[in-house]
């Protein structure tokens, strides 16, 4: 009886786990040794510390600093946060020039490049999440092998460099989260990833063009980095934008009229740039505006009226330390005049432009060659004819017997020479 019972139990045991869906099943045993190589490569943070070689890893429970998510057999989500402090909040380790480890990142022995080694090798993955865990180098070009990544979030480490060109070939990202690193350089163009809802780049030291990028957008965060260029014409087309924050960079030019009448935009921060030029006075603001911030800036006149005070009493707007008539806190006029002066909006050359650039300095070259070649043409026709005079002479002085014949010397008068009859 005893041995029927216990078949039945292990029969409907097995048939149960049959029909339990992919993402409980056991994870394969390649992918339980990379993330046990990720542990190591981070140096065992104290969030893996209940990792281990026996670890059923899809079966671990989830917690606000772990999360792994299996599906057949292989790691979708991958989700580790440790307490490193980012690079905002401790010393620059880069003031000397040089990247300079500290206690809040890695050790030198530490290989970013060993890291994403490992990770591209879980092919499945589409969200990692490795945040404040000290990590630290140059964003490997190798990250592009994930194509499955949907969400990528790596902030809050000390990754330095410029982000790798080829990283717009990641076609199925959502969302990049780059936010609290030390990436310079400029970013490559994202506009072919036409999914793309969320670009989080605050915090760094990007500049100076601003990036191009998809429509697709709901919130863009570029606060506190090096841009230097004016706001681009493409952000009209961006309908789906909720939020967008700009401030303390280092913007230039007037503030397009279409920024404020987005239909979907609620926040709106242009704080602490160098936007100058009078506000649009007669533009609409969408409907769901909700906050503007654009002070510490060099714009003169009025608000537009959609901003002004009284316009909308559930509408937060902040406009001080510009030059703006009828508001608090103002610098004057001439202050904002004087700034403005000293800021020329970077241009950029069109196709167009540089065929004219071209051509210019191909008619530069030719006058001055054309210049040169007609000097030595008539240096070359001088030094001839004084020859040939030369030569004269000397047949004359020998047609005497080599002397010169007796009496004055003749008196030459230039307009009949015949080195001058030559010019």
């Amino acid at each position: 009886m005893n041995f029927w019972v216990c078949f039945s139990f292990c029969f409907g045991a097995l048939i149960l786990i049959g029909f339990l869906p992919g993402s409980v099943a056991q994870l394969s045993q390649s992918e339980s040794t990379i993330l046990l190589q990720l542990q190591e490569y981070l140096e065992y943070p104290d969030a893996l510390r209940s990792w281990s070689k026996w670890a059923d890893f899809c079966y671990l429970p989830s917690s606000s600093t772990v999360t792994v998510v299996c599906s057949n057999g292989h790691v979708t989500e991958l989700t580790v946060i440790g307490n490193k402090t980012s690079p905002s909040h401790s010393s620059n380790p880069l003031a000397s020039g040089k990247f300079a480890v500290s206690e809040q990142t890695l050790s030198q022995k530490f290989s970013i490049d060993s890291l994403f080694t490992a990770l591209t090798k879980l092919s499945s993955l589409r969200k990692l999440i490795l945040v404040s865990l000290g990590i630290w180098g140059p964003l490997p070009s190798k990250i592009t092998r994930l194509q499955s990544l949907e969400l990528l979030n790596i902030s809050s480490n000390f990754i330095y460099g410029a982000i790798p060109p080829k990283f717009s070939s990641l076609k199925s990202l959502k969302s990049i989260v780059l936010a609290d690193n030390l990436i310079n350089g400029s970013v490559p163009d994202l506009s072919g990833i036409k999914g793309l809802q969320e670009l989080d780049l605050s915090n760094n030291q990007i500049g100076q063009d601003f990036p191009s990028l998809a429509p697709s957008l709901v919130s863009i965060i570029l606060r506190n980095n090096s841009l230097r260029s004016q706001i681009p014409r493409q952000i009209k087309k961006f309908n789906q934008l909720q939020r967008f924050d700009a401030s303390s960079n280092r913007l230039v030019g007037p503030l397009p009229p279409f920024v404020l009448s987005l239909p979907a935009l609620w926040y709106l921060n242009l704080a602490d740039n160098r936007l100058a030029g009078e506000l649009p006075r007669r533009t609409t603001c969408g409907l769901r505006l909700w906050f503007v911030d654009i002070s510490r800036n060099l714009f003169v006149g009025s608000l537009p009226s959609c901003i002004g005070s009284g316009s909308n009493k559930y509408r937060k707007v902040l406009s001080v330390w510009n030059c703006l008539a009828g508001s608090k806190f103002q610098h004057p006029a001439s202050f904002c005049q004087r700034q403005a002066l000293a800021v020329i909006p970077p241009t950029k050359k069109t196709e167009g432009a540089q065929q004219d650039s071209g051509i210019r300095i191909g008619l530069i070259f030719g006058v001055i060659g054309g210049t040169v070649l007609l000097v030595g043409t008539v240096g070359l026709l001088l030094w001839m004819i004084l020859k040939k005079r030369r030569s004269e002479d000397e047949q004359s002085y020998k047609s005497f017997g080599g002397k010169m014949p007796a009496g004055p010397s003749p008196i030459v008068d230039p307009s009949k020479s015949s080195l001058f009859s030559h010019l």
